[in-house]
């Protein structure tokens, strides 16, 4: 009846029926874990249990079986549920105080309209803002009643630990490798190889893993090709790679801009695997061997230990302190070929 067709995180789905069986049910909720694992759409189905006009007649063993079709849990499907609402932020790097109180705290505190709770979900919650999350505490602390607020974040380290300590916390983990490798065979046009690499890349997220298509497979070959042939002596080559990442401000750029990030960090991983001694059809990129083995021992382990760290650092810089995106660019890649 519930969860159908979302597959893995058997465990949280069992809790999560379990507690709307037993009316152990929180305030609050935190769902963390990796992009594309999950974490939306089980927060969307907790929310039809909440609210399911026929919860309370069936067993716990029954509660995944086909799809509730009652009033309630047809308007959620269909996103026009007077008493439950998503609210999402897409390309603000920064979520603000009046943000949070227009969008979310005004409209939790109304009664329930025609459901039995209140149900917000705030999708990438650690975007809040300090003064932002201060203000949300408040909320926790007194919340309104028949109220439940359920924050999902992949980075939970940026929520304040006050209002993570005043949340339930469920944990999605990556599924297995073997699981998306099927599922991406069954569900696209992809061949065997790329969708092993594929599987691979996506660490676990059937949503990233499902998101790749034979052009997004070209374009990485394509970023990994160019920047390994880069020589640092040549301020031509740092600065046409750079030309050739988008360093616009539209969420559309910052998405393509945090998929070469993806890109390179997933590349220099390889790199360190086969200089320590895993095995070549270990590597994400397993199509790329022949590239890999041109810089095999040109670094060591610590320079490209480094040069993940300069990835990593620049892309904080960007996307958390806005910093100048062709400076901070042209310095890591010259870190990264250098």
């Amino acid at each position: 009846m519930f969860f159908k067709g979302i597959i893995g995180h058997e465990f949280q789905k069992k809790a999560l029926i379990r507690t709307a069986g037993e009316r152990r049910i929180s305030h609050a909720y935190l769902f963390s874990g990796p992009d594309g694992v999950g974490k939306r759409i089980i927060a969307v189905e907790f929310a039809k249990i909440l609210n399911c006009l026929r919860f309370d007649s069936i067993s716990e063993e029954d509660a995944s079986g086909e799809r509730c079709d009652c009033n309630s849990c047809k308007k959620i499907d269909k996103d026009i549920h007077p008493d439950v609402f998503f609210v999402e932020y897409k390309g603000l790097k920064n979520i603000k105080v009046d943000q949070i109180r227009e969008e979310v705290e005004e409209r939790i505190f109304l009664k329930p309209f025609e459901g039995k709770f209140k149900v917000a979900i705030v999708d990438e919650a650690d975007r809040m803002n300090q003064n932002a999350q201060n203000a949300f505490l408040k909320t926790l602390e007194e919340p309104p009643e028949d109220s439940v607020i359920i924050l999902v974040s992949s980075q939970p380290e940026g929520l304040l630990p006050t209002i993570k300590s005043r949340c339930q916390l469920f944990q999605f983990n990556g599924i297995s490798q073997e699981i998306v490798l099927e599922e991406v065979r069954k569900r696209t046009d992809l061949s065997t190889d790329e969708a092993w690499v594929v599987a691979k890349l996506s660490c676990g997220s059937l949503g990233k893993a499902l998101s790749f298509n034979k052009d997004i497979l070209s374009e990485r070959r394509e970023i990994i090709t160019k920047l390994s042939e880069i020589d640092p002596k040549f301020a031509s080559h740092v600065l046409g790679f750079v030309d050739s990442m988008p360093t616009g401000s539209s969420s559309g750029d910052l998405e393509k801009l945090a998929f070469v990030f993806e890109v390179i960090s997933s590349w220099l991983r390889d790199l360190l695997f086969i200089e320590i001694g895993y095995d070549e059809d270990d590597i994400s990129n397993r199509d790329l061997v022949p590239v890999a083995r041109k810089l095999k021992h040109k670094w060591s382990a610590d320079k490209i230990i480094h040069k993940i760290k300069s990835i990593e650092n620049t892309w904080y810089a960007i996307f958390r302190l806005n910093a100048n995106k062709q400076i901070a660019l042209e310095n890591m890649v010259l870190k990264i070929a250098e």
